[in-house]
């Protein structure tokens, strides 16, 4: 079969392919509801509609840095515990547990260091987007595990997986730093982006993850992470819609037509 030449062999574990499958459809989901107009409780789509919250509400909110922290600690952590439990394994698996940490630690460092935030976000949400990656991150890492005992699909993409990690991590990290520099200490006036690939499309950071993932499925060559980035693909096109129809309709008239939401002149 076409897929054995580029992927391992699905393993009989019922826990990895029921949880892929889970995240398939749970990402896809998430971003037809995000092309749908409903949008995540958290980044700038955090306050729509809040403005008759009730006080019990707002004690059950986290200001968004902290929220964001959140979302991407446990992830991090179980990455970083998956070299102890996990010792002495072959270079692939080594790479897959080192490109999916580095992932959220960077993420983890934004955070604290680079984006800036104005909003805040509920609680049970910042724990179930926290909880997806956990299980998402931890059911890529065991499916690869299960992988080794299985034959090296023909045509190895682990070393071309890596220089795409690299250039999506990249990318991500540059254009989420010019974001960090569009609001001065204590402005929270939302601008138009510019720099970097902002004059093709409104989510380039999105892009270069899109970009990032890949690389990650090709490093892992399993069939799971290949559904998670699939998932990804779906969500981030969606958000990335939701954000273009965002700031198209708070800079009315001033936001460029010819600017895509994810791909550079098709979408």
């Amino acid at each position: 079969m076409v897929i054995s030449l580029f992927f391992f062999p699905s393993p009989s574990s019922l826990f990895v392919n029921t949880m892929s499958i889970f995240n398939l459809v749970a990402l896809i989901a998430s971003g037809y509801m995000e092309m749908s107009g409903k949008n995540q409780p958290y980044a700038k789509f955090s306050d729509a509609g809040d403005s008759n919250n009730s006080k019990d509400k707002e004690k059950r909110k986290l200001p968004s840095r902290i929220g964001m922290f959140v979302f991407y600690a446990p992830s991090f952590l179980v990455g970083l515990a998956s070299f102890a439990v996990f010792p002495h394994q072959d270079p692939r698996f080594v790479m897959v547990i080192s490109v999916l940490t580095i992932h959220f630690f960077k993420r983890i460092l934004e955070v604290l260091f680079v984006h800036k935030f104005s909003g805040s976000m509920m609680i049970d949400a910042a724990i179930t987007i926290s909880l997806s990656y956990t299980v998402a991150t931890a059911t890529m890492i065991y499916a690869q595990y299960l992988s080794q005992e299985s034959p090296e699909p023909a045509f190895d993409l682990k070393y071309f997986g890596l220089g795409m990690f690299l250039t999506g991590i990249t990318g991500n990290f540059y254009h989420h730093y010019i974001l960090s520099t569009l609001r001065k200490k204590g402005d929270k006036e939302y601008k138009i982006p510019k720099g970097g690939l902002f004059n093709l499309v409104i989510c380039p950071h999105y892009m270069f993850e899109v970009v990032e993932f890949v690389g990650v499925s090709c490093i892992c060559q399993t069939v799971c992470t290949f559904r998670f980035t699939l998932g990804t693909v779906f969500l981030l096109m969606g958000r990335s819609h939701a954000t273009r129809e965002w700031y198209v309709s708070k800079f009315d008239g001033k936001f460029g037509k010819d600017v895509k939401a994810l791909i550079p002149y098709l979408f």
